[in-house]
């Protein structure tokens, strides 16, 4: 018989199971977002493709990150597919944060500083823990990144070389090495190697329906990054997920569609021509609107404060109050 195909009851008996026993895990991975777990339901689901989208410098692996680490310190694995940065520089902006969420300084330890004792140009002697020692919250951020960074697992990928079978080797890997699936974070999608004479819609297809099967396959939600189009980086224009570059196959297999903006760019004239300063406080926040849902509603927007050079957003949030605009027309 298709090993695929599935027998109703079968289903019935295993969720059963699961419910049952007070080990197993939840199909569900919380994203550390409360108004965002709601909005979807729970979390992250296995089995899902879930697309974050957004400008340049909105903060897209800052927030794919922070979930990354709300799984990790959840005991949950994480495959962390790094196209963009290094190993070093993800766990930087790890420590900062982790240094913010517990300092109630109005300047906690910045990642500026932590790549500063990282590379030994903050003339002080000694390794990380003796150099961190000298900023408030430094040490206790280390530890409790310490304490997750064996579920961390960081692939420092390249686009002529990291393919989706790589990828899903090492989530293999990472699924035998513990026993669950991981959470498996692409940043970003659009650089998956895939072979040179594709053309770049059917190349992106191509990616997205791989990313689909694999979290399909090892029953893992899998969050991917997306690079925009040009036209969705014009001023005046809020993006959408008809944005996202490469094909239209990015909204239609995704499971759920994310997509960040700054808040000045998006909210309604009228909110900028009577605020303070010019509604300068609204560059503050970074708007997630809730494209595509599958299990759920689709439309809502939150938003949360933007705190970068820690390496972190707000994760209390709030549900987006003013109104915001699809089109901000720009005249002389």
């Amino acid at each position: 018989m298709d090993p695929k195909l599935i027998l109703a009851s079968d289903v019935l008996e295993r969720v059963d199971r699961r419910l049952l026993d007070p080990d197993s895990a939840a199909p569900l991975w919380p994203t550390g977002f409360p108004l965002l777990d709601e909005a979807l339901g729970g979390g992250l689901r296995a089995g899902t493709l879930n697309l974050l989208a957004g400008a340049q410098g909105e903060g897209k692996t800052t927030l794919a990150l922070q979930m990354a680490r709300r799984s990790a310190s959840a005991g949950r694995p994480v495959v962390f597919v790094s196209f963009e940065l290094e190993a070093e520089t993800l766990l930087q902006k790890c420590i900062s944060a982790e240094a913010a969420e517990r300092s109630s300084r109005p300047s906690p330890l910045s990642v500026k500083q932590v790549r500063a004792a990282f590379e030994a140009s903050d003339s002080v002697a000694g390794g990380l823990p003796e150099r961190l020692r000298e900023h408030v919250g430094g040490i206790e951020a280390l530890t409790a990144v310490s304490r997750y960074a064996g579920l961390l697992y960081i692939h420092r990928s390249t686009a002529t070389q990291t393919t989706l079978d790589v990828i899903a080797a090492s989530v293999k890997d990472v699924l035998v090495e513990h026993g669950v699936a991981p959470l498996v974070v692409i940043d970003y999608l659009q650089k998956i190697c895939t072979p040179d004479h594709l053309l770049e819609e059917e190349k992106v297809t191509r990616i997205t329906e791989g990313l689909k099967d694999l979290s399909i396959e090892f029953e893992c939600p899998v969050l991917a990054i997306s690079a925009s189009d040009r036209a969705g980086l014009e001023p005046g224009t809020r993006m959408r997920a008809r944005n996202m570059r490469g094909s239209t196959a990015l909204a239609y297999e995704a499971d759920v569609v994310l997509i960040m903006s700054n808040k000045a760019d998006v909210v309604a004239r009228h909110h900028l021509m009577y605020a303070a300063n010019g509604g300068e406080h609204f560059k503050e926040w970074s708007v997630v609107t809730i494209e595509k849902n599958r299990s759920g509603h689709s439309g809502g927007e939150v938003e949360f404060r933007k705190h970068l050079e820690c390496g972190r957003f707000d994760a209390t949030g709030q549900v987006v109050s003013e109104k915001l605009m699809d089109e901000r027309v720009y005249t002389e």
